[in-house]
């Protein structure tokens, strides 16, 4: 029996999700997963109440971040902030989450005022500052640092193809379980599309 393919989902972020699918046609492989940073982050509500993300929350962010990028690569563009806004739902969240992943390094704006804009409207106070800085900033355009995303801890779970759909063993040490979950769901639905 031969050795699985190993697939790599920074590799992937950079190069693009064709090798993903020579590994599918394998039926058997790894995928390497990682541990993106899990903020706390608080959002004030239209109606000035403070809510923590909870960490459904924080996947589904996750889920939409790989999945715009992955989408965006098969098309040769990159994702834009109004796409991930939309899988994710919360454009709050949205923007409080890009956020802290632009201060922590591992991801960039093509024109910085923009990612100002995102920075400024996730810690607004107003209701109506809030709406004028994301308006500003839906169609910036970001990008997952590929080299970045690499240095972070990650695991190797196996996985296998069957029917379009990716099944795994998420035995895990250095990745929460949902985080894997929702990586291999958003290359899952981006390889299926």
């Amino acid at each position: 029996m031969s050795a699985a393919p190993t697939l790599d989902l920074a590799r992937l972020v950079e190069s693009g999700i064709e090798e993903a699918r020579k590994a599918l046609s394998a039926g058997r492989f790894q995928l390497k997963v990682y541990a993106l940073p899990r903020p706390r982050i608080r959002i004030r509500t239209p109606s000035k109440k403070i809510l923590e993300v909870d960490e459904g929350k924080l996947a589904r962010l996750e889920y939409a971040l790989f999945r715009s990028v992955l989408a965006a690569k098969s098309r040769g563009t990159k994702p834009s902030f109004r796409e991930f806004a939309d899988l994710v739902g919360d454009y709050k969240a949205s923007a409080a989450y890009l956020a802290v992943l632009w201060r922590s390094g591992l991801l960039e704006f093509e024109d910085p005022s923009k990612a100002v804009e995102i920075y400024t409207a996730a810690s607004s106070l107003s209701q109506k500052g809030y709406e004028r800085r994301i308006a500003r900033a839906l169609d910036a355009k970001l990008t997952l640092k590929a080299e970045e995303l690499a240095k972070l801890p990650s695991d190797q779970i196996e996985c296998i193809e069957r029917d379009g759909r990716i099944y795994c063993r998420y035995i895990l040490t250095n990745t929460a379980r949902s985080q894997a979950k929702a990586q291999v769901r958003a290359l899952s639905d981006v390889l299926s599309s």
